[in-house]
């Protein structure tokens, strides 16, 4: 435990507050449910059930903890409340589109403001708990491998339904685009990437600690296999977003491993776990490329994709035919509307920097004033980009300032805290940049995300 951290329990404030293990139960078990079902359709009301329960428990940590609402740790918390605030002013002062505004604010708005209650509340709780703490932690962790085992209870249900001689119902199968149970494999990524990232994190911590024996090599082989899952999801899901943030989140594991707090005694030892990490991201990366030659050509068609005006058939789809990259090759769909999209909805948000009021909508209302034709499209698959088409740059800058100074407050908390605010902001930070994330389910999830982390580190006390 870190010094900054003891000098923060250490504070009478905190040390005269007593959360019930009944009321930090509820909240975990609410977080569990929510978690697991949270991207799944068909499931309304056991999530808003599961919300509405842990954001009631939580206020309850959080008038207890309101005090430290007024220091400079609460500055993450204190954005996010601005941010919706904005968003009501730019409902009745700047909307685009009224009726279809008020109806998001209802939808999204209002269920990611009982979000961030409940992440705030329940970040306090199990980061500031005297008793019990292995127990919260494992708890959340398990709410949050959720996901992960509930899709491969599906895959094997779904792969082996024969042989095993059983009649799955349709909500326990891996659903198509077109069945009603069908989950986008952008949920899947948005849920997953930041659980990998926080293996890998939690990887670190123990590569870094001075005590290393058989306890802490077994936590390490567990982390690799719920790696190699979530690698495995990404593979049959073919989220080719999920393995290349997977691939940067290895890279940046690598980097700071052998590199930043490295003692000569535990470099070789780091090596050669790095090593099979390594190995074993290779071998999950290695059948998707082969399967997608598109990643192949990324740098060839982004040449062409950058030329806007010289090849403009990104305007409307595939109606126009696609060109061909410097190899005589057609580009890959995927890779050229994703650079010119981006390109041009980057001039769009400078054009109208108060946004236009959608988070899910924007990019395509834009597109259509402007004369250009996307449907099917809503977004610009960048979730960034959406955001600041919807909410413009006010309230991108309060999102993105929210979640950077939450992973600034990380450096002085203790583990597992650390890793779950560092890492999983950092895996959301990435995977907003070339995802279409910007939607119902997932971006409620972002501001939970940064929520939690932010009630995590509100009684830290950061080094001056």
């Amino acid at each position: 435990m870190s010094i900054t951290h003891l000098q923060a329990i250490q504070d009478p404030r905190i040390q005269n507050i007593h959360i019930p293990n009944w009321v930090i139960g509820i909240q975990c078990l609410a977080f569990i449910v929510l978690y697991a079902v949270w991207g799944i359709p068909e499931t309304m009301g056991i999530r808003n059930t599961a919300l509405i329960a842990g954001a009631v428990f939580s206020l309850y940590p959080i008038y207890q903890f309101r005090y430290f609402f007024f220091q400079k740790t609460a500055i993450p918390i204190w954005l996010l409340i601005t941010l919706f605030i904005w968003v009501v002013l730019h409902l009745v002062l700047f909307a685009q589109d009224p009726v279809l505004q008020q109806l998001e604010f209802r939808r999204i708005w209002r269920y990611a403001a009982i979000a961030v209650i409940f992440a705030i509340g329940l970040g306090l709780s199990v980061a500031n708990v005297q008793a019990d703490k292995k127990r919260w932690w494992a708890l959340v962790y398990f709410g949050l491998c959720c996901p992960l085992l509930i899709y491969l209870l599906k895959y094997v249900l779904t792969t082996y339904e024969v042989q095993l001689g059983i009649q799955v119902p349709a909500g326990l199968k891996i659903a198509l685009p077109s069945q009603l149970h069908y989950i986008p494999k952008t949920d899947y990524v948005a849920f997953c990437l930041p659980v990998l990232a926080l293996a890998l994190g939690c990887i670190k911590n123990t590569l870094l600690s001075k005590k290393f024996d058989w306890k802490q090599l077994l936590v390490i082989a567990i982390h690799f296999v719920l790696i190699a899952s979530m690698l495995f999801l990404f593979y049959v899901q073919n989220a080719k977003n999920g393995i290349l943030h997977a691939a940067i989140l290895f890279l940046f594991f690598g980097l700071t491993l052998v590199f930043v707090r490295l003692s000569s005694i535990h470099f070789w030892r780091n090596v050669i776990i790095l090593l099979v990490a390594t190995g074993i991201f290779i071998a999950a990366l290695y059948p998707l490329v082969k399967k997608n030659d598109s990643i192949m050509y990324l740098i060839a068609d982004t040449k062409i994709a950058v030329q806007l005006d010289k090849y403009p058939q990104w305007q409307r789809g595939e109606e126009l035919g696609l060109p061909n990259n410097e190899f005589g090759k057609a580009v890959s769909h995927t890779n050229y509307v994703r650079v010119a999209w981006f390109l041009f909805g980057s001039q769009l948000a400078i054009e109208h920097p108060l946004g236009y009021g959608l988070i899910e909508t924007s990019f395509s209302q834009r597109m259509r004033m402007e004369g250009f034709d996307i449907r099917p499209h809503r977004q610009s698959h960048s979730g960034w980009l959406d955001l600041l088409l919807a909410i413009g740059f006010p309230g991108f800058l309060l999102v993105m300032g929210s979640l950077l100074m939450a992973m600034r407050n990380s450096k002085w908390m203790p583990s597992p805290y650390k890793e779950i605010t560092f890492w999983c902001l950092l895996a959301n930070l990435l995977l907003w940049w070339t995802t279409e994330v910007a939607a119902t389910v997932t971006f409620p999830l972002l501001l939970f995300w940064i929520a939690l982390a932010s009630g995590m580190g509100l009684t830290v006390k950061p080094q001056s």
